[in-house]
């Protein structure tokens, strides 16, 4: 007499290897893994069946998690997609698919402060013009005019006399009056510090004055450079830039003397102007009021802004000249920025972070610009993150990681919500993972379908 059919679940005599309706449930899976879109099969006979095999599945997808490594939802489908979309969790959100790039980045710590170095010099007045063989004559070899006792002193402290450029050049006993404070920033044309009374303003270049220029002087690179000044502070009308010292380059010089509010001579002494690369910010000051006027009065960098990262060097290839990086300043916001120099000599770290990789390793110096200067306000020495690339994929599809459906014996989908409501299982193929997101291909795949995001 034949006996009631037996529940494979809580019958061990039922051996799941030889069921006969695995094959079909296999051929399900496999288009998970192997199709971009899982088909429907026919149903496995016998509840039992469904339930024995349903464990078994279990036991495959935790594994094929574990080995993936993320919180994605495990499908368990011996009905068919179908069923397993009317089944799944019904608690979650959607997102849409996104079309962009994705970027992995390797975080390593730098300094913020400011682009280079370097010091700011006040430069002595230029020798006196030739006073020729005999005492009692003036420069140029004219008579002097006698007379007893010493000349008047100008209103400067320079004094008066035979010499018509002396009270220019700011002669005599030369003292500072006026100093910047540190953290101050000047750009050309800005007064930096005073002499006598007198501004000494900041011009660009990339060397000092080595002579007073004035009409007649020989040719020289020192006068483009003055010219150049000029013309950028909106002095030069009229005047060609070159290295000859024109009657349109005195003009120039006395309408800049003239908003100096200083002697109009036409004559600029080495000591009236003080020269650097570019815009300077103070970072120490070397001199006192009262001190005298001459040798280093700061310390200076350069206004720009600046990350300076020691690069283990195994981890060198991160960096290329140009590559963009992403900044954590100190207030838990994000910028950018770009990598304008890579050292090419090796040192040992001082300070080694075992947690960043560095264990007291050589390094090497890598300066990120930042593109919004702005973002790090005043900041100076302070401790960011910088991002480099490790890894990216451009222009792919991704959706989040949550989204990403395992499937019990290998592959992965994802469960499109249709705007009418209805879901759908589309196979996809992982690819990059980075910040929280996965790339995605497969057929039937489009830029802003939603997918379903399980809740945690």
């Amino acid at each position: 007499m034949t006996g009631p059919a037996t529940d494979s679940a809580v019958d061990p005599a039922v051996d799941p290897s030889t069921d006969p309706s695995t094959d079909a449930t296999a051929d399900f899976f496999a288009a998970g893994s192997g199709h971009p879109t899982a088909a429907a099969v026919p149903a496995p006979p016998g509840r039992g069946r469904r339930s024995t095999r349903t464990r078994a599945f279990v036991v495959t997808a935790v594994a094929v998690l574990a080995a993936l490594g993320v919180g994605g939802a495990v499908l368990l489908a011996p009905g068919g997609p179908e069923k397993v979309a009317a089944q799944a969790e019904e608690h979650g959100t959607t997102a849409p698919i996104v079309r962009g790039d994705l970027t992995v980045t390797a975080d390593i710590d730098g300094t913020l402060g400011y682009t280079g170095t370097g010091s700011l010099y006040a430069q002595a007045p230029a020798p006196a013009p030739d006073q020729g063989s005999g005492q009692g004559e003036s420069p140029g070899g004219a008579p002097r005019p006698q007379g007893g006792g010493q000349p008047s002193p100008s209103p400067s402290g320079g004094p008066k006399g035979g010499d018509p450029d002396a009270d220019d050049r700011n002669t005599g006993t030369r003292l500072f009056t006026g100093l910047p404070k540190v953290g101050d920033s000047f750009k050309r044309g800005d007064t930096v510090y005073h002499v006598n009374g007198r501004p000494v303003p900041l011009f660009q270049g990339e060397a000092p004055l080595w002579r007073a220029l004035t009409k007649g002087v020989p040719d020289g690179p020192d006068v483009r450079l003055l010219e150049q000044n000029l013309a950028a502070l909106g002095f030069g009308k009229d005047l060609q830039v070159d290295e000859k010292f024109t009657d349109a380059t005195t003009a120039a010089v006395k309408r800049w003397q003239k908003s100096l509010g200083v002697p109009q001579s036409g004559r600029v002494d080495p000591s009236a102007i003080v020269v650097q690369p570019g815009p300077v910010r103070i970072t120490a000051v070397k001199v006192v009021v009262g001190a005298p006027a001459q040798g280093e009065v700061a310390a200076v960098s350069g206004t720009g802004r600046q990350i300076s990262v020691n690069l283990p060097v195994d981890k060198q290839t991160l960096a290329k000249q140009g590559d963009k990086v992403t900044v954590r300043l100190p207030d838990g916001r994000s910028t950018t920025g770009t990598i304008t120099s890579i050292g090419t000599v090796a040192a040992k770290d001082d300070n080694p972070d075992p947690g960043l990789g560095g264990g007291g390793k050589a390094t090497v110096q890598v300066l990120v610009a930042l593109d919004r200067p702005e973002d790090a306000g005043t900041l100076d020495g302070a401790p960011v993150t910088v991002g480099f690339t490790s890894r990216s994929r451009k222009d792919v599809l991704s959706v989040p990681v949550n989204a990403l459906v395992a499937l019990a014996e290998g592959g992965y989908a994802v469960e499109v919500v249709e705007s009418a409501g209805s879901r759908r299982l589309i196979g996809v193929k992982p690819g990059l993972f980075a910040n929280g997101r996965v790339e995605i291909g497969g057929e039937g795949l489009r830029e802003d379908q939603k997918v379903l995001v399980p809740s945690p």
